[in-house]
């Protein structure tokens, strides 16, 4: 698996109220300067707001069809019937080190 850097320069908010971002892809250059130090190739970067961002992912219970906070859902349209959907967010950097 290779990893990725974008860069967002905004977003826009359609007709029916999504949020569409305007996200072109960026350099390791570029993301390594503003890092400060060399980034892993295997991961997925954004610079977002002139900070870099890593990508996390995360399997939960589906919300459409899970009743407990442990359950596994039974399936339902909302998670392709499987009970368990992905999750993801871009956090900051600095908050994704654990190390000095």
């Amino acid at each position: 698996m290779t990893g990725s850097v974008i860069i967002r320069h905004g977003h826009t908010i359609d007709d029916a109220g999504r949020i569409l971002h305007d996200e072109r892809p960026a350099t390791w250059q570029e993301a390594e300067k503003i890092a400060g130090r060399r980034l892993d190739r295997r991961k997925a970067y954004a610079i977002i707001d002139g900070a870099i961002h890593e990508s996390i992912r995360w399997s939960a219970s589906c919300s459409g069809c899970s009743y407990g906070v442990n359950d596994r859902g039974g399936g339902c349209r909302e998670c392709g019937f499987h009970g368990v959907v992905r999750q993801g967010y871009w956090l900051p950097l600095a908050l994704t080190d654990l190390g000095p």
